[in-house]
């Protein structure tokens, strides 16, 4: 009976021993821990104290005068034994990697404002419209369009050709040769098939009109006095940005003088009350660059201007009122409709700029942690400015070229306040 007894509590008393022992080989392996090492402080070997620095010591202790721990040389007298709120951490190598610790470098660079504000549409001026008209009697020679096509400026709409143009333009170029001969003191011959200039009675200026109501362009007419090579064929080109609507013609067919041909639909212009919050008041100036979306219309934005910036506080929200205005096609404008405007504000050209996500933002301060080299990490305190593009301005902490760490951060940023916890519960 004793014996059975005996083996009863032995043997489980042995497995629990051995458990143990396996336990604390396993969780205290130096190969296998997946912790920081240690955190330290910068080496010094003279120690003073922060009320009375006529006491001095080469080891750790207390002032004699007032009992206060002992700080190392140079602690500002203010923080006293908790001065160093910020431990530097060591890592091992492989923990960083275990960590995913990863680092940015502080750069210079432009950054710039971008306030985004919810906004309703106020008003809609008409949109621009424009029947497009065959200038003189000709035969389509291309149509660059199609119906319901939107088009932006200056793209071509139809190319004519017609002799009445050719010999327009021949007897512009006779114009220019009897001109030039004339300056000189001599005659020159016109081109064959040309009128001769005293048989119409114009001047350049008066054949300059005239190639200008048969289509031509300022630039085409310039291009055919410098080269002097007369065409049958004229484009014309759409003034603003538009849909064609109406398309009447089609390609090979033969128009008579002033014949509509399509009609071009413009932009409507919108303008918009947005609200904005009150700290971006001081951002938002009168003529900044705006860019306007609208949630019906996806993957598009159209530019606008800001009108009138902070006209208005409302009472209930705090936010304050901006006037916009931009342009966009008629057809997707509605009045009173939602909209979303981004604002860009004035260029902060360079500044030193951290990753947003880099930024451990507490009650009491903004902080990064800096890479220190040697797996040493810091953290540091920072005075933040404009945030923009995942950016964070940095007006002081830092120097252009430190490395921080923009991944695992917050977790050697809670061992550093640890190891500190510990440090000022031990000073005591």
């Amino acid at each position: 009976m004793q014996r059975r007894t005996f083996l009863k509590w032995t043997i489980p008393s042995a497995v629990a021993f051995a458990a143990g022992v396996a336990t604390q080989r396993y969780l205290f392996s130096a190969n296998r821990a997946p912790v920081i090492v240690r955190t330290s402080t910068q080496a010094n070997s003279i120690y003073v104290c922060p009320m009375h620095p006529q006491i001095i010591s080469d080891k750790p202790g207390t002032c004699p005068i007032c009992g206060m721990a002992l700080v190392p040389k140079g602690t500002s007298a203010q923080a006293g034994p908790d001065m160093d709120a910020e431990p530097v951490v060591q890592i091992e190598p492989e923990v960083i990697n275990n960590l995913g610790v990863k680092l940015a470098r502080v750069t210079r660079t432009t950054l710039v404002r971008r306030i985004e504000t919810p906004g309703f549409v106020q008003q809609i001026e008409p949109a621009q419209h424009v029947r497009v008209r065959a200038p003189i009697a000709a035969r389509i020679a291309a149509l660059h369009v199609k119906s319901g096509q939107w088009l932006e400026a200056g793209k071509p709409l139809v190319t004519f050709e017609s002799d009445t143009l050719l010999a327009a333009e021949r007897t512009h170029i006779a114009l220019l040769r009897n001109d030039r001969a004339a300056s000189k003191g001599s005659q020159e011959s016109i081109l064959p098939g040309a009128a001769a200039p005293t048989e119409h009675g114009m001047t350049l200026e008066e054949s300059r009109a005239q190639l200008a109501r048969l289509g031509l362009s300022d630039d085409a007419i310039r291009e055919l006095e410098r080269k002097r090579a007369p065409s049958a064929r004229v484009t014309l080109y759409a003034p603003y940005p538009g849909r064609i609507t109406n398309l009447q013609v089609a390609a090979g067919a033969a128009v008579k003088s002033e014949a509509t041909l399509l009609e071009l639909s413009g932009m409507a212009r919108a303008t918009v009350l947005a609200n904005a919050f009150q700290r971006d008041a001081a951002w938002i100036q009168n003529g900044q660059a705006v860019d306007v979306s609208l949630p019906h219309v996806s993957n598009r934005s159209w530019p606008g201007v800001v009108n009138q910036g902070a006209i208005a506080i409302d009472p209930s929200s705090q936010n304050i009122g901006v006037r916009l205005s931009f342009t966009a096609p008629a057809e997707v404008l509605k009045s009173a409709m939602y909209v979303v405007a981004t604002i860009h504000g004035d260029a902060h050209p360079g500044v030193l700029a951290v990753p947003a996500d880099a930024l451990i933002r507490t009650e009491s301060e903004d902080r990064v942690i800096v890479a220190l080299g040697g797996g040493r990490f810091k953290p540091v305190p920072v005075r933040p400015g404009i945030e923009t593009g995942g950016q964070v301005e940095i007006l002081g902490g830092l120097r252009e070229g430190d490395q921080i760490v923009v991944s695992a951060q917050f977790l050697i940023d809670s061992e550093s306040s640890l190891q500190a916890s510990f440090r000022r519960m031990t000073a005591r």
